[in-house]
């Protein structure tokens, strides 16, 4: 898709969506390997029971993982979406975006992709305008 393209509404939608869900062909394959020792140090500081709050894990790692995502820089190595989320949830509970102390039940059915979204279909309105409740 073009960005200077003149697609608005629904076309949009499709058409951003298509291209969201479309690898790049120069994406290179997931590690086939072990993570990197820094992923696994990061995945082991992630793990403490209070990793969301601890000053050492913040200063330690993750401030500065956060500071680069959040500046739209992108990551050296891919990194599983579990710990990114953990790291913008810190990231959140420093900044009061996340409440202290809110808890999100830990559901194994989080990690279930969802169905793929329908693709939306333009809809003809009534020709004789926007019909009202009788």
């Amino acid at each position: 898709m073009d960005d200077d393209s003149p697609l608005f509404g629904v076309d949009l939608y499709n058409a951003r969506r298509l291209r969201w869900l479309t690898p790049p062909p120069d994406l290179p394959p997931p590690d086939s390997n072990s993570p990197s020792s820094s992923r696994r140090r990061l995945e082991q500081v992630l793990s403490a029971p209070d990793a969301i709050t601890s000053d050492d894990v913040w200063f330690g790692s993750v401030e500065k993982i956060w500071k680069g995502l959040s500046a739209g820089g992108k990551l050296k190595r891919r990194l599983p979406m579990r710990l990114v989320v953990k790291i913008v949830h810190a990231a959140w509970v420093r900044d009061q975006t996340w409440p202290a102390g809110a808890v999100v039940q830990d559901d194994d059915e989080l990690d279930v992709l969802p169905p793929p979204a329908p693709k939306l279909v333009p809809i003809s309105a009534p020709s004789s305008g926007i019909s009202t409740p009788g």
